[in-house]
Formats: structure tokens, sequence, C-alpha cells
């Protein structure tokens, strides 16, 4: 199979069963606790075989899902996710980005949160706000759908 044809299959697969979101991080460095934001890339499955193509093309991490107090009640099966993030997560959504169509505006809110990315520690209170707007805003999409 062709690399864009494996893009292609990515994009879709993540198009429907796929999430692209920023979501808030908070830990604990030598006593000082830091918080912000990072976008995150991933998708859920009962079966681990297409997470495994994802990690294969991509990279990544595949783990079992916490499925809550209540899995036995409702006699599920396991459900696995894999995720990357930060900026492995946007070099992804920058390959996928032509072959999306579902989730195209979010990859894009994405990319953008991502250029507000630096190497510096002291964040200006413009670049807040403007992150906290792009989170609000993927967290309206990915609600719509």
């Amino acid at each position: 199979m062709s690399r864009s044809h494996q893009l292609a299959w990515a994009a879709g697969f993540i198009d429907g069963d796929g999430f692209i979101t920023i979501q808030n991080r908070s830990q604990m460095v030598n006593g000082k606790k830091y918080t912000g934001y990072y976008v995150r890339l991933g998708c859920c499955q009962a079966s681990e075989v297409p997470l495994k193509e994802l990690q294969r093309l991509f990279g990544g991490v595949i783990r079992e899902k916490n499925a809550g107090p209540n899995k036995e009640n409702y006699n599920r099966k396991t459900q696995y996710i894999w995720c990357l993030s930060t900026k492995q997560a946007c070099d992804v959504i920058e390959q996928l980005y032509p072959y999306l169509i579902h989730k195209k505006e979010v990859a894009q809110i994405a990319l953008e949160f991502q250029k507000t990315m630096g190497t510096t520690s002291k964040l200006s209170e413009e670049t807040k706000t403007y992150r906290e707007q792009l989170k609000t805003k993927i967290q309206f999409l990915n609600s719509e759908s």
C-alpha cells in the first residue's frame, strides 16, 4: 500500500472513530505546579488491530481504556486507546489533513494551537487568551459531532 493510501485510510479511521482535542495539563515538577493545554490525537476501539496499524504508521502508545466501575455490569468488551500528544500529534495531523473530511476544521484549530507553543515558559496574557479560545472552539465542534 502506498503512503498516500495509508494516510487516506488513517484519516478515514480518525474521521470516523478518532478524536482531536486540546486537553488540560496539570503536573508537579520539583514541587512546582505547571498548568496549561496540549493537543491530543487518538482513537478508541475494542479491536487493537487498527490501533496497532496507526501505531506502526505514526508511533504513539496503545493502552487499555479505563472502562469505569460499571464495566462488569454491562458485559462490555475491553476498549483500547491509541494516542499521541503535542508536536508528535500535530505532525501526524499535518500528514492526515488533506484527507480529513469530518474533522478537518478541528484539525486546523489544533494546528493553530500548536503554533502558539514556543520555547519560553512565560506566556503573554494575549497568548493565554488565544489558546483558551481555540480550546473552547474545539470543544464546541467536538460536541456537535
